[in-house]
């Protein structure tokens, strides 16, 4: 499944905004968060058991993950068509790649996926009422 959306803005501060937003938003989707990468630097806490032996057979397996890019380009050309196919989804991500790589426009980037651990599920009604707009590819 697959989703896109974009929005131009003439301000460099409401555009910052808008991206702080949306991450937001997207966060919010979570239960919890158990990855925090920033700069290179992994500033997960470490405070959960390990799986070893027979807990690792018997914990869930998740069978589903979201993945969701928030991105902040600075200049109008990045406009991201509607998703119908696998090879839409290629396309997306291909233009997003070259476009932040032109005179260093990529301003803000974040990466979220979820499930994070994995012991945690996702189930498809997760996926239906936390991301309603997406559409299957």
């Amino acid at each position: 499944s697959a989703s896109t959306s974009y929005k131009h803005h003439n301000n460099r501060d409401q555009a910052q905004r808008q991206f702080n937003n949306m991450s937001i938003q997207e966060r919010g989707k979570f239960e919890r968060e158990t990855k925090s990468v920033y700069g290179g630097v992994d500033y997960t806490k470490e405070n959960r058991p390990k799986l070893t032996g027979e807990s690792r057979l018997n914990s869930p397996q998740a069978t589903m993950a979201v993945i969701t890019i928030v991105l902040a380009i600075e200049g109008d050309s990045t406009k991201i068509p509607t998703i119908r196919s696998i090879a839409d989804v290629e396309h997306a991500l291909s233009q997003i790649a070259s476009d932040s790589k032109v005179d260093n426009c990529l301003q803000s980037a974040e990466i979220l996926w979820t499930p994070e651990e994995r012991t945690d599920t996702l189930t498809a009604r997760d996926i239906v009422a936390d991301y309603p707009g997406l559409r299957t590819v």
